[in-house]
């Protein structure tokens, strides 16, 4: 009986040992507002960031190496339909054929960093030109401050990719190199992308560098840089960005930004001009409030104006929406 007894109980600490060693997590966010886009005149439903459903873990290995992964769909979550994949041109191709449109990563990670292969995101735009945005290219703002520190160039995520990321001491570096065609996308030549940042008590400094694949007069590049000041209960930061199209236009384009802690929330505020070869295309400001209910729920309210050429219609942007992770 006490032989069983242990040969039981040793049994079990074996397969608690086997299950602290992997894991897997279930999450997703559901974002809709009522709104009124820049160009548009009508109000709407929309999703104020990409609601998503996704699937993420990690098995450890033993010598510090780890398997990693990452799956994740995108979708409206006011009529359920798929957001699907967009080609070089941002057009909308094989929405019924993709279903990871965010990401679908496999890799390992370890003392020398993560290494994966797959549909992810740019090493530039997670390093630099998402982290230089309050809104985080998210909501009504987004029109704006997507094409201020992305420049109207960047790709965002790459399909096919291999992406290495490192973070130690404060400073991360990241690089990607992708197939130039696949089932949904059609390069002259292969994309690639870095980017190199630091963190350290109140300051923090990114750059990022991504050349698109995309080429047609010339090879479309973008360059981004930011800086940014934690001061605690506020927050200030600027970005620079400067690039070419693939139609060998020159695009430069800047933002000042400031967010504050009030009450519950966070008071966002930001100020930018982007000029696409002469055209001052952009030149807008913006103000938004997000009130943390909990720590998975919030509500927003921003308003964005764009006095540039870029939106010929409605010059004004604004939503009422609430957001819930899981």
């Amino acid at each position: 009986m006490k032989k069983s007894l242990l040969a039981l109980a040793v049994l079990s600490a074996f397969a608690g040992a086997a299950s602290a060693q992997s894991n897997v997590t279930l999450y997703g966010r559901v974002d809709l507002s009522v709104a009124e886009s820049l160009g548009f005149s009508d109000k709407r439903i929309q999703n104020g960031s990409g609601s998503r459903l996704g699937l993420r873990g990690s098995e450890d290995l033993g010598g510090g190496l780890a398997a990693v992964f990452n799956i994740e769909h995108r979708f409206n979550a006011d009529t359920g339909q798929s957001q699907g994949a967009t080609n070089i041109a941002g057009q909308a191709v094989g929405t019924s054929l993709r279903f990871w449109s965010a990401r679908s990563i496999v890799g390992l990670k370890g003392g020398f960093g993560q290494v994966v292969v797959g549909r992810e995101y740019t090493t530039a735009f997670l390093g630099s030109q998402l982290i230089n945005d309050p809104w985080g290219w998210d909501t009504v703002v987004a029109d704006v401050t997507g094409g201020l520190t992305g420049g109207g160039i960047s790709q965002v995520r790459n399909d096919s990719a291999v992406t290495y990321n490192l973070a130690m001491g404060g400073f991360s570096f990241g690089a990607q190199i992708a197939e130039a065609t696949d089932t949904f996308v059609d390069r002259p030549n292969k994309p690639y992308n870095f980017s190199v940042g630091y963190a350290g008590g109140p300051f923090s400094a990114n750059l990022g560098y991504e050349v698109t694949g995309a080429e047609a007069a010339a090879e479309a590049k973008v360059l981004s840089a930011g800086l940014g000041f934690n001061f605690g209960a506020f927050k200030i930061g600027g970005t620079y960005v400067t690039g070419t199209t693939a139609a060998d236009v020159d695009v430069t384009s800047y933002m000042l930004t400031g967010t504050a802690v009030l009450g519950q929330g966070e008071l966002r505020a930001m100020v930018g001009q982007r000029e696409t070869g002469n055209t001052k295309d952009i030149k807008a400001w913006a103000v938004g409030y997000h009130y943390a209910l909990s720590k998975r729920t919030t509500l927003y309210t921003d308003y964005v104006r764009n006095t540039g050429t870029l939106h010929a219609k409605s010059k004004s942007g604004y939503d009422f929406g609430i957001k819930h992770n899981f």
